[in-house]
């Protein structure tokens, strides 16, 4: 595994990966799971800086419409905005379509994009199907609060080159879910500012979502 993916791994991932047969909760049945439907649509303030975030839930929505905000204020609420709408929509999983479907890529640096959603898939994202079919869809990981805290500027190293950013700590709150003693609730985070485009999927490229040409962006280099 090269350096930039070891620099990116979330060490706290693999607690949620244990056994969940071991955890309580209350066995549904398969109608239930198979009618469990996403009815409620959230709209979001896009902007040309950061993709919006596909069928967000009202807290996600919420993250990201600050992420538009922040960007005529402080670098410092930037990085923050940044930071939550990342947190908030990578670590939910209950608006998700499978496990392959994870949250917050354009929030990582492009450079190493591909390799972290294959790591996420595999170490985090796995857990989807599990949980869906013991519980149901509501006993998916659903992020309704972020809070930061100790933000504090930095030069941060990423791929052999220093950059400014902050590091911060976060707490993060959940919906109930029998599963929530699983759930990852505090992070230390590294945020960097860099030139960088957007992320776009080899498999979902067209011709209203591109690249575009390189901005100053934050992106989220590691959550521990």
């Amino acid at each position: 595994m090269s350096k930039t993916i070891k620099s990116l791994l979330f060490a706290g991932l693999l607690a949620f990966a244990m056994p969940l047969s071991a955890c309580s909760g209350t066995q549904k049945s398969s109608q239930s799971d198979t009618t469990e439907e996403k009815t409620v649509k959230y709209t979001v303030k896009e902007n040309d800086t950061y993709w919006a975030p596909d069928d967000p839930t009202e807290y996600i929505a919420k993250t990201y419409d600050d992420v538009s905000a922040s960007l005529g204020k402080s670098d410092e609420d930037q990085a923050k905005a940044v930071m939550t709408a990342f947190l908030a929509d990578f670590f939910t999983l209950s608006n998700k379509d499978s496990d392959g479907d994870i949250g917050g890529l354009d929030y990582i640096p492009s450079a190493s994009n591909e390799d972290f959603a294959e790591y996420a898939k595999y170490y985090y994202y796995n857990n989807y199907a599990q949980i869906k079919a013991k519980d149901g869809r509501s006993a998916l990981p659903q992020v309704v609060n972020v809070t930061l805290s100790n933000v504090t500027p930095a030069k941060i190293t990423y791929m052999d080159n220093e950059y400014d950013g902050y590091t911060m700590n976060a707490a993060i709150e959940y919906a109930d879910s029998p599963e929530a003693s699983n759930f990852k609730t505090s992070a230390k985070c590294s945020i960097i500012k860099v030139q960088d485009v957007h992320y776009v999927s080899k498999a979902d490229v067209t011709g209203t979502k591109e690249a575009g040409e390189p901005k100053d962006v934050y992106r989220v280099i590691a959550v521990e």
